[in-house]
């Protein structure tokens, strides 16, 4: 049985992390905001308007480059947003069916670029 796979939330605001967190654990994965560890991470939600978010976000990617990224933001996608390569750019306030097919890209694209154990 495959391990379950995280999701790594950097969103500042708790409500939403809270909503993002079950989304998360609707599909069966884990939702965590830590970014120490980042074994079995399978993508990441970064809320790109923020800073620390953004910080905590490159943090996971130095340690794992191809882990896909879905931004879910106040503002449109911007060159600060693009560095991150999003597979996806959700604009706040979005529909909770577009999180969950953003969430599926993002799960596919780490599938596909993961080697095959």
């Amino acid at each position: 049985m495959r391990p379950v796979g995280k999701i790594v939330i950097c969103e500042p605001d708790p409500e939403v992390r809270e909503l993002l967190g079950l989304v998360v654990v609707r599909l069966g994965r884990e939702a965590t905001c830590e970014v120490n560890g980042t074994r079995d991470v399978e993508a990441l939600l970064v809320e790109p308007a923020d800073p620390t978010s953004v910080e905590r976000a490159l943090a996971v990617r130095a340690a794992c480059p191809d882990v896909p990224v879905v931004c879910l933001s106040v503002e449109p996608p911007t060159a600060g947003s693009r560095r991150l390569e999003p597979v996806a750019h959700l604009l706040k306030p979005f529909a909770l069916p577009e999180l969950e097919r953003a969430l599926h890209k993002a799960l596919l694209h780490q599938a596909l670029a993961s080697p095959r154990a």
